[in-house]
């Protein structure tokens, strides 16, 4: 009977853990509404790192209108010439699942995931238009950064959105361990059994 409240326990035990692994996902939207005027995007933002790749404004033009609030970010025209295919990137201050974003503009952009500086994934070309449409990643592995392709001064970006504390779908060392103990005691407790009826 001690065996049995003991392996009740470690299930128990198990069960919360992961209950509360899956409870601590926090998705994040950055509408980039509080960044007021023309200027470039602060190097860190949101919980994501955009060096000096992004521009900001606040004052919407025909064919590339934000998705919400008034201001929506593109390249930085001082180091991305306007017309030109360039490839800018964003990092994450942690490994999180990126979700999207909104855009709109004249051309196309495309996604490619990064985990420790090597590619783990992508998005083809997304054709835009003259209205804000959301571009989902379609990817759920975890990443931290992303390079994004495009036209410079031909798109703009809002409504970025990503998820964090998403755990993936590989045990942790405890959890195996905790695992392993409820096995080897759900055997003890069978062959023990066994012996009691022989």
């Amino acid at each position: 009977m001690h065996r049995n409240s003991i392996l009740a326990a470690a299930a128990g035990l198990a069960l919360s853990l992961g209950a509360s692994a899956a409870a601590a996902t926090t998705t994040i939207v950055l509408n980039f509404d509080d960044l007021t005027g023309t200027g470039l995007v602060p190097t860190e933002y949101g919980g994501v790192i955009f060096g000096d790749d992004f521009s900001h404004y606040d004052t919407p033009a025909t064919g590339f209108p934000p998705a919400s609030g008034l201001t929506t970010v593109y390249a930085n025209y001082q180091k991305y010439r306007p017309g030109l295919e360039a490839t800018l990137s964003f990092r994450f201050n942690e490994l999180v699942r990126f979700d999207g974003a909104f855009f709109a503009g004249k051309t196309h952009v495309a996604y490619d995931f990064y985990r420790d500086g090597a590619k783990v994934g992508s998005a083809g070309h997304f054709n835009l238009g003259d209205h804000a449409a959301y571009y989902a990643s379609g990817y759920d592995g975890l990443i931290d950064e992303v390079r994004l392709s495009g036209n410079a001064g031909n798109w703009v970006m809002d409504d970025l959105t990503y998820t964090t504390g998403v755990t993936t779908a590989v045990p942790e060392p405890t959890t195996w361990a905790l695992m392993i103990f409820g096995f080897g005691g759900a055997g003890v407790a069978l062959r023990s059994r066994r012996r009691a009826f022989a």
